[in-house]
């Protein structure tokens, strides 16, 4: 704020001052004044309060100018004594200089509340109390529309002195867009079933890019909707960190396109202006939108050329089951460890492997029995349980579902090949 000319926003304060001989005063972005305008018709002049630093009546102000600089907009409040003050912040190039407060204003007829309040803050002598009477019964009393006509006036007052309309307008609409994502927050967790656990922002960016990976747009589109809820709730609408957050998932995208095979020149040249345009993006829907048209581009020009690999999630379920298939486990154990959700995982292995998770749990758990088989002199019943079948006559019908013939049949024929009989 050091060399900044004021002059042009004091003329104005001045003249609103004088046309509507409302008092006004100018704050630096600390509370301190700068300028008084009809200081001598302000109620508060009475009361050390006013100007005490640490005091209720200069912690409520800060406040206020605080509030006025994250709205870009007049902000009526009530002062500590029940008076209303008008806040308008003076910005720059999105940086708060100065804060203009209009009043205090009394709204209604004054009663005997006003200077019991603004005695019991400040302990006024005794002596000052026949002078504040006599102010108090002199003060002008506003209607609510003009309350709200004084606010838009002395706004217009603040803008034409400072001819930056832009800041203003960029400031207002940070704030609204603020209080939407509020209310999608909101949304968001009424929308919950009672008791339900969402999943994790680390479990839906994992589920984001092996659906990337697979090139199944529906489902990453599906699942890139989930995560910016889900980032709008972790991230407190807090829309710049959103958007670095969202940045970086798509970096860390690009980085699994290289070591997939594809050329850095290629992930990059194909999604460098889409990222960059990150940087313009101002409001949730326009957000959406450049979530979806990156993922898009991903999948249709980035990962188009590569054949889909197995996810990480699906690699990590068949390193975990090649090395337990023998323990009880089933497809919710697996997705907790992976955490992932049931359904998801199973449509993984679908999806990828062309099977269920229990044929493929079974096939390997078979595989395993074959080679105990061939290895061991165990009996049916010992492999049956060292494979992960609690029951023989389960273990019997999948063996046979899957190589055609029953357990003893295949040993049979086993010893039978090697000249042998069966144990």
């Amino acid at each position: 704020m050091a060399g900044k000319d004021f002059t042009n926003l004091k003329n104005a304060l001045d003249s609103f001052s004088s046309c509507t001989e409302v008092p006004v005063t100018l704050y630096d972005p600390e509370g301190a004044i700068l300028a008084e305008f009809l200081s001598l018709q302000k109620f508060c002049q009475f009361f050390p309060q006013y100007t005490t630093p640490g005091s209720e009546c200069t912690d409520n102000t800060l406040f206020s100018i605080t509030q006025s600089y994250e709205m870009g907009e007049p902000y009526i409040y009530y002062c500590p004594a029940g008076l209303i003050h008008i806040a308008v912040p003076v910005i720059e190039n999105g940086k708060l200089l100065a804060c203009a407060v209009a009043g205090p204003l009394m709204m209604g007829e004054t009663d005997e509340r006003l200077l019991d309040q603004a005695i019991s803050l400040n302990g006024t002598p005794v002596k000052e109390l026949s002078r504040i009477a006599m102010f108090t019964s002199q003060m002008r009393h506003f209607l609510p529309t003009q309350i709200q006509k004084l606010s838009s006036l002395l706004y217009s007052s603040v803008l034409l002195s400072q001819q930056n309309f832009a800041d203003y307008a960029h400031a207002v609409s940070r704030h609204r867009q603020q209080l939407a994502m509020g209310e999608q927050i909101q949304a968001r967790k009424r929308s919950l079933p009672s008791g339900s656990v969402p999943l994790s922002l680390a479990e839906l960016e994992s589920m984001f890019i092996d659906f990337l990976r697979a090139r199944d747009l529906d489902s990453a589109t599906e699942c890139q909707t989930r995560l910016l809820d889900q980032l709008i709730l972790v991230e407190g609408g807090n829309f710049d960190s959103i958007k670095m957050h969202l940045l970086e998932l798509f970096l860390t995208v690009t980085r699994i396109a290289t070591d997939s095979g594809v050329p850095l020149r290629k992930a990059l040249g194909e999604n460098m202006d889409l990222l960059a345009s990150l940087i313009g993006v101002e409001s949730v829907e326009e957000l959406s939108v450049w979530s979806l048209r990156t993922t898009e581009s991903f999948i249709n020009e980035v990962f188009a050329g590569l054949s889909p690999p197995l996810s990480s999630t699906t690699s990590k379920a068949l390193s975990y089951l090649n090395e337990h298939y023998m323990d009880k486990i089933t497809l919710r154990d697996l997705a907790s460890r992976l955490f992932v959700s049931d359904s998801y995982l199973s449509k993984l292995f679908r999806q990828e492997l062309g099977t269920s998770f229990t044929d493929y749990l079974n096939k390997n758990r078979v595989e395993h029995s074959i080679e105990l088989m061939q290895a061991t002199d165990l009996s049916l019943l010992e492999i049956s349980g060292m494979v992960g079948f609690e029951d023989q006559s389960y273990f019997t019908k999948v063996f046979k579902r899957i190589t055609g013939e029953t357990p003893r049949q295949y040993k049979t024929h086993l010893l039978n090949g090697k000249g042998g009989e069966e144990a």
